[in-house]
């Protein structure tokens, strides 16, 4: 196989490497806003660098079997209204988008599909990949599912090369990452620690659902300041390989369990 990359197969190409049993991954992107500083684009210039680098990397390495979908650009995006750049899919417009995706691509024979969250939102993609589950096997179709996350590893990540800083939502890991490889794109001069109005007592204990004009005077959930180039090269690595090393794991794991 030329590439991991869906997109650049063709129609003959892309049969063949579904006979290999490969775990196909779906990339799901934001269109939304990202404070003053960040594109709009973030979240899918995110998850479309980490799984295509990773699938690559997996592939290379490891021999891993792994083709990309291209990346879906927008999403539901509700708790962004009231501010300008966010392009936002209603979920009940969203759900059955994603869920004929899956099923679309389940019915050209592919038997491992991974959907990756480019977004800390996307709160509907868990139900969309457990009905696809059951649908699937009312249809008689043998088809392994699984949940990944751009930011599975951000937390920590964050503590080794920006240790005092806060994360979120535009905030210093997002923008370390922008900064990495296309700086062009930042705006530096508007970038700025936002006035959170009880972010931590109302969200993360209160559970409440807010719109972010609400929390953030400037759309972010975190000070963005910290954040370097040369920290987002490296925290790029760091998850572009612990990504392909996950590829790998899983295909090992579907390989015990004969799934391939």
């Amino acid at each position: 196989m030329t590439s991991v990359r869906w997109g650049e197969l063709t129609a003959e190409e892309l049969a063949a490497a579904v006979e290999r049993n490969p775990l196909v991954i779906v990339p799901l992107g934001c269109t939304e806003q990202h404070a003053g500083h960040l594109p709009v684009d973030t979240d899918t210039y995110q998850v479309e660098r980490l799984t295509y680098e990773g699938a690559e990397k997996a592939a290379r390495l490891y021999d891993t079997r792994v083709l990309v979908l291209p990346p879906l650009p927008y999403g539901p995006a509700s708790e962004h209204y009231g501010l300008p750049g966010t392009v936002s899919l209603p979920n009940e417009v969203y759900v059955p988008l994603l869920k004929h995706l899956l099923l679309s691509v389940i019915q050209l024979g592919v038997r491992r599909l991974a959907v990756v969250r480019g977004c800390g939102g996307h709160w509907v993609v868990p139900g969309v990949v457990w009905d696809v589950k059951a649908e699937a096997s009312r249809a008689g179709r043998d088809v392994v599912l699984r949940i990944l996350s751009v930011d599975e590893h951000w937390h920590e990540l964050q503590e080794k090369y920006f240790p005092v800083s806060d994360g979120g939502h535009a905030a210093v890991m997002e923008t370390a990452l922008c900064l990495a490889e296309r700086s062009e794109l930042v705006k530096t001069e508007r970038m700025e620690a936002p006035e959170l109005t009880m972010l931590s007592e109302r969200y993360r204990t209160g559970g409440e659902a807010f719109l972010f004009h609400e929390m953030s005077s400037t759309g972010a959930l975190g000070d963005p300041r910290p954040a370097t180039a040369e920290g987002g090269r490296a925290i790029w690595e760091e998850i572009i390989t612990a990504f392909a090393t996950t590829l790998r794991e899983l295909e090992e794991q579907d390989e015990l369990l004969n799934r391939l």
